[in-house]
């Protein structure tokens, strides 16, 4: 029997791994769209679909299962604290590598590629010829020159799609409400189970 099987039959409480993926992904998913709705986060499916991996493999590298008590917290309380601080780590993430996009140094030529996970790009904000240059410019390490004969346009052409994507992706991430451990619980139960730590 391989490890991998070894861990995925390890129960807590009756809940095992397989247990956990297979039939509480919507519930995950649930928190997770609750979170960010309820905060005003700003992410895409995409975004979304790599906050569940996330917090799969955090569950799974960390054991969390064997270490989860009933006597401390309900099963659902538990797993939204887990999915709400992983929400949180993903936002600040996120929200440094864009600060790193669209602040002054954003300006410059970039070399090599940046992380491909943090890297989307809100819907409906750019066009697809400005979405396409920011992709190339931020996520393909491409430098102006290379952007201009790949897609057949000149420097200046690219340097100006460039400065029009990147003030209306100023302009959108500026809309953005304050980041989410910023912001007051709703309720003191809030309070409460957010203060708790993963046992």
């Amino acid at each position: 029997m391989s490890n991998t099987l070894i861990e995925s039959q390890r129960t807590s409480d009756g809940i095992t791994y397989d247990v956990l993926f297979k039939e509480h992904s919507k519930l995950i998913f649930k928190l997770i769209n609750n979170f960010i709705k309820v905060k005003n986060i700003r992410l895409n499916n995409t975004e979304v679909d790599d906050i569940y991996q996330d917090i799969a493999l955090k569950i799974f590298k960390n054991d969390y299962l064997s270490k989860y008590d009933r006597e401390k917290s309900s099963f659902i309380t538990w797993l939204n604290i887990i999915c709400r601080t992983t929400v949180i780590d993903f936002y600040r993430k996120k929200m440094r590598f864009m600060d790193e996009i669209l602040g002054d140094a954003g300006a410059l030529e970039t070399e090599g590629s940046v992380d491909a996970t943090l890297f989307s790009l809100p819907a409906d904000v750019l066009t697809e010829r400005q979405a396409e240059v920011i992709t190339l410019f931020f996520k393909d390490g491409m430098v102006t020159s290379e952007i201009a004969s790949a897609l057949n346009i000149t420097s200046r052409t690219v340097r100006s799609i460039k400065f029009q994507a990147l003030a209306r992706l100023r302009e959108h991430y500026g809309a953005a409400s304050t980041s989410p451990d910023q912001q007051k619980p709703e309720t003191a139960q809030d309070t409460t189970e957010t203060r708790r730590k993963v046992s």
